[in-house]
């Protein structure tokens, strides 16, 4: 059995899988995209269980509040923080690098946050607050849109 040429950087040539065209670029091969998705629902789920934990937290250790609702909070807090960990190293495992899970997470921990932060507190963001969020959604768009690095062979030379 002959072995498989591998190109700089550890990327398998296209003749170790004959069966598969060569034209069709690797971030469309069938179940990348899928894993895209799957990857991207973990992450932003994870930050909405991140931003719940944090406003339970807010609920467990506010002032004047019942022994009974205290203990409640940090139950909710302890559950949703393991439920967060939990979605966010699916995230990982399904996304292309850590720097997008990392920013999805992020993306989806301010805007429910801020949701919750209105809903259970009355609190109302500012112009400043939301121009910062939409950066960061230009920034996510930006990470999300760029392709994975396409492997080339690097001719080499002859001494």
């Amino acid at each position: 059995m002959t072995a498989t040429p591998l190109h700089p950087g550890g990327a398998v040539a296209a003749t170790a899988y004959p069966d598969m065209p060569a034209a069709v670029p690797p971030h469309l091969q069938a179940g990348a995209m899928r894993r895209r998705f799957w990857g991207v629902f973990n992450c932003l789920c994870a930050g909405a269980f991140g931003s719940l934990a944090a406003a339970a937290a807010k609920l467990a250790f506010g002032s004047e509040v019942h022994v009974g609702l205290c203990i409640l909070g940090i139950v909710v807090m302890f559950s949703a923080n393991s439920l967060m960990w939990t979605f966010f190293s699916r995230g990982l495992s399904f996304s292309m690098s850590s720097a997008i899970a990392s920013v999805t997470v992020t993306f989806a921990n301010i805007l429910s946050s801020a949701l919750l932060g209105y809903v259970l507190y009355g609190e109302c963001q500012e112009v400043l607050w939301w121009g910062g969020v939409f950066l960061i959604l230009c920034g996510l768009t930006l990470i999300h849109r760029k392709l994975p690095p396409v492997w080339k062979a690097i001719p080499h030379k002859q001494q």
